[in-house]
């Protein structure tokens, strides 16, 4: 490990606590991902085993398979990178969270409730523009319907409870981990935070190609939001509300889409991206600013380099 003197005070350099050599960089990738489809594989095994399958206490329907391999690929994800700080990096993995080593759950509830009326107020500045070009009140998105049976209600709520999990352990690798093994290499912050948000988005295999333009927005504001507060819990519960909102939307906005009388064209799909993920995390930012980070802990803040004391995990 090297010496405490050489430490910088901000989150994104916490790497210098560490091996930042390339070995160390490709171990670390190499150990997580090991875990992840291991625990996934022996999660998969327990769900469709016979053996467990046909005991009522392991019983996992269909519906709900995907939820429990995601909440172990999570639970694999965050293992991994507390083992790699441990026997790899040599550093405390609490540094993966804040400059004073410590994590907050307060702050990630914080980032969940700013973040809530936020995009609330980010959906009706959509439905005001699409409004206003469709020349009729429209809402850009499915009408709501009550869902209608047990197996859409039960696998939203597990989703709802895994989420929290899939947030802490993507902003573990992305706002922490990466960001911070990249700035080792290159200097600029802002090359470091666009640099990450394409490989945010090209995580998301999932989505096209204008569904990869909003993830990258959201990457760029989660990254402001963790360098700003020197710690990570804002965009970790910044992230889970935002996909708890998405998985809400889906659960209960399942009705007919909207007719338009305009055909979308690439402006309205630029000034939603703008408007579902930017205005958000934009307006988090600025109440964070007015307030002085609302009672953001200080410790993160003031701690000089030599008061960074590592060694909780």
């Amino acid at each position: 490990m090297k010496p405490e003197n050489n430490l910088s005070r901000d989150f994104i350099g916490l790497a210098e606590m560490g091996q930042t050599d390339w070995r160390s960089v490709a171990l670390t990738i190499l150990l997580v991902k090991f875990l992840s489809i291991l625990i996934v594989m022996i999660s998969l095994i327990v769900a469709i085993s016979p053996t467990f399958f046909k005991h009522p206490f392991f019983h996992i329907p269909v519906a709900d398979r995907t939820i429990v391999l995601k909440l172990a690929e999570a639970a694999a994800s965050i293992s991994g990178f507390w083992l790699a700080c441990k026997k790899i990096l040599r550093r405390p993995f609490r540094s993966l969270i804040s400059t004073d080593m410590t994590f907050n759950i307060r702050r990630c509830l914080l980032g969940a409730a700013l973040y809530l009326p936020a995009n609330v107020l980010g959906l009706a500045a959509m439905s005001l523009f699409f409004s206003m070009r469709a020349g009729a009140w429209l809402v850009p998105f499915r009408h709501f319907e009550w869902p209608h049976h047990n197996d859409q209600i039960i696998p939203s709520i597990g989703m709802l409870i895994v989420i929290p999990f899939l947030a802490t352990a993507e902003e573990l690798f992305f706002r922490a981990w990466l960001t911070q093994t990249i700035r080792h290499y290159i200097r600029s912050t802002i090359i470091v935070v666009a640099l990450v948000a394409v490989l945010f988005a090209a995580y998301h295999t999932q989505y096209d190609l204008r569904e990869k333009m909003l993830m990258v927005v959201s990457s760029l504001g989660f990254s402001a939001l963790s360098l700003r507060d020197q710690r990570l819990e804002l965009a970790i519960g910044a992230h889970s509300m935002m996909n708890v909102c998405a998985t809400l939307q889906v659960l209960f906005f399942t009705g007919p889409l909207p007719q338009a009388k305009v055909p979308a064209t690439m402006l309205d799909w630029c000034t939603l991206v703008i408007l579902k993920g930017a205005l958000p995390l934009v307006m988090m930012y600025g109440v964070l600013q007015k307030t002085g980070g609302w009672s953001a802990p200080t410790d993160a803040r003031l701690a000089s380099p030599g008061e960074v004391q590592p060694g909780y995990l």
